[in-house]
């Protein structure tokens, strides 16, 4: 995996290399991720975080182009705390567990475009990831069950350290010169390995998924 990043950043700032077919930009956007589990209650809920980095893309002929990013990704999800009386009824509080699970990744991504000065495009691809860091934020009480405050509590060295993803994107661009490009995108993406380990919830599985909304800028090199 690492030899992947220092790969994709070789290409990147290797700039004389490329031709007029070769586009390199910026990206930034807001992704929401949840999770499948076999075990967690279906109570838990989606996190907004930030995803933002680089973008490389070659356009073949005909309308065919491929693509590799650099992407930091903030992904995770949110769970309840509910409590409940002998008798099996809601008090009514509610406490929020947090689970943070922060990403480098690099998007490998094979695709279609159409048209000429407003473009769309269709991408499918996988996305290898590298953990950064992962933590929890968790609800603390004192022994009457009073509610103190929140803790975090770092995970890096439990959770699994690398997610492997399939994604889909669809988005469109517009020209604005001849060598600048505004595009927009919607993209989801859905894990197939778990963050479990057998330090981290063994024996269960937590995979997962989500949708991103992207803006960025492309720069066309000369060649």
């Amino acid at each position: 995996m690492k030899k992947l990043l220092f790969s994709i950043i070789y290409i990147i700032t290797s700039l004389h290399l490329f031709g007029q077919n070769d586009w390199i930009g910026l990206k930034v956007g807001l992704n929401s991720t949840n999770t499948s589990s076999d075990f967690i209650s279906t109570t838990n809920y989606a996190k907004t975080g930030l995803s933002a980095g680089l973008t490389y893309e070659h356009s073949c002929k005909g309308h065919l182009f491929f693509g590799a990013d650099l992407i930091y990704n903030q992904r995770g999800f949110k769970d309840d705390i509910i409590f409940y009386t002998i008798e099996g009824n809601t008090t009514g509080e509610r406490y929020t567990l947090k689970y943070d699970y922060n990403y480098l990744s690099v998007p490998l991504k094979l695709g279609f475009t159409f048209g000429k000065e407003l473009c769309g495009f269709t991408n499918y691809g996988v996305v290898p990831s590298l953990l950064v860091n992962a933590n929890t934020i968790n609800p603390t009480f004192d022994s009457n069950g009073n509610h103190l405050g929140n803790e975090t509590i770092d995970l890096t060295d439990r959770a699994s350290k690398f997610d492997f993803a399939g994604l889909i994107e669809i988005g469109a661009t517009y020209r604005i010169n001849e060598r600048y490009v505004f595009a927009a995108s919607f993209s989801y993406q859905r894990s197939l390995t778990t963050l479990t380990n057998a330090d981290y919830f063994a024996n269960s599985t937590i995979k997962m998924h989500g949708m991103a909304l992207n803006l960025g800028v492309r720069y066309a090199m000369a060649k």
